[in-house]
């Protein structure tokens, strides 16, 4: 596929709640755009969805550990992926244990992420970003693939952007609008190709991988 792909998954994390996913979109040779939250039904038949505030004053979707948001994901991300593209999120975890999979597309059989973005707590100063990257159609892979993890100064306490570049052969990350680390990869193939029976995850990995987002329930002060 030709072009540069801008993929934004908004995520929030509110007062310590869950996730709150406002869009994604994707940018061909001709702008297009498609909204993630077009998959989850409104009004909510999940209980683990829900509204909150966002700092920009516009409603943002809240997803707690339990939800069950899935769709195939050839709904929202075509079957062949860009080689060269963007994820933009913007995060805030409130428990020490807090993190996991803002989304996952994983194989048919659930037992392998294709594409997706965890981001873990280390400590009290450090969280870890990883980048899966997995074509399956590759000889040699049978577990989920990380193409690049890079360790930022950052808890999430406070709500903070995060962009992750991808290109041919390098990944960079920039925390706060400021760029942090490049790290020089060999993404095989160039353009990930996916399985045509794949399902997209929001909040997690599927039921095999699992690995929710956990985040503090506190009402919002």
């Amino acid at each position: 596929m030709t072009g540069y792909g801008v993929f934004w998954l908004g995520l929030l994390f509110i007062s310590g709640r869950a996730s709150a996913v406002r869009s994604v979109s994707f940018i061909y040779d001709e702008p297009t755009e498609t909204d993630l939250l077009q998959a989850i039904k409104i009004p909510f038949e999940d209980k683990n969805l829900f509204f909150v505030s966002g700092t920009d004053g516009f409603p943002a979707m809240g997803i707690k550990p339990g939800s069950d948001v899935k769709v195939p994901h050839r709904l929202y991300v075509p079957e062949r992926f860009y080689s060269e593209f963007s994820i933009h999120f913007i995060l805030r975890i409130e428990r020490p244990d807090g993190g996991g999979f803002l989304f996952a597309i994983v194989n048919p059989l659930e037992t392998i992420v294709q594409f997706g973005v965890s981001v873990k707590l280390i400590d009290q100063n450090w969280s870890n970003v990883t980048l899966y990257y997995t074509d399956i159609n590759v000889s040699g892979h049978y577990t989920s693939n990380v193409l690049a993890s890079f360790k930022l100064e950052t808890i999430f306490s406070k709500f903070t952007p995060v962009t992750i570049s991808v290109r041919d052969f390098a990944v960079d990350i920039a925390l706060n609008c400021v760029h942090q680390e490049e790290v020089k990869v060999n993404k095989i193939p160039k353009e990930l190709n996916f399985d045509a029976a794949s399902t997209l995850y929001i909040g997690q990995a599927g039921p095999i991988i699992k690995e929710p987002l956990h985040v503090s329930r506190k009402k919002i002060s």
